[in-house]
């Protein structure tokens, strides 16, 4: 199964994600992307010092969501309005959802750009718990 995970600039969240689900789905194809991404963007520091300190594989910079990633079986956006933005651009694509509605979870996952490394922390727990959620999920 190929899964991509989408947010706003692919420097913080989807690559925790991507990092996360990684090492959780060996047997499965993870990538990230940013809706807005620049590509070739060097991933947020706090997310890399985060990923070391857990022995985390390190993308190694952003990328931009482009209609070559709609071959995955799986996007799952961090927010709703990824979500919006890939249905509309790309004529309601059917396997993208947010990574909490798919896990059986409202809301969303907040975006720690500019805060500290606590708040990317908090994200990567969070992640840490969604993500075993999307495993469980997937093995059933």
């Amino acid at each position: 199964m190929k899964i991509i995970f989408v947010c706003t600039g692919n420097t913080c969240r989807s690559p925790l994600a991507e990092s996360i689900a990684q090492a959780k789905l060996p047997d499965h194809t993870i990538e990230s992307r940013g809706i807005y991404a620049m590509d070739g963007q060097p991933i947020s520091e706090h997310v890399n010092d985060i990923l070391q300190a857990h022995y985390l594989e390190v993308p190694t910079h952003a990328q931009s969501f482009s209609e070559e990633d709609l071959n995955a079986d799986l996007i799952l956006t961090m927010g709703s309005s990824h979500k919006e933005v890939i249905k509309q651009r790309y004529n309601n694509v059917v396997q993208v959802y947010t990574i909490k509605e798919y896990v059986g979870e409202s809301g969303e996952v907040s975006d720690p750009f500019g805060g500290n490394k606590s708040d990317y922390m908090k994200i990567y727990n969070e992640l840490n718990l969604l993500i075993d959620s999307l495993k469980n999920k997937i093995l059933k």
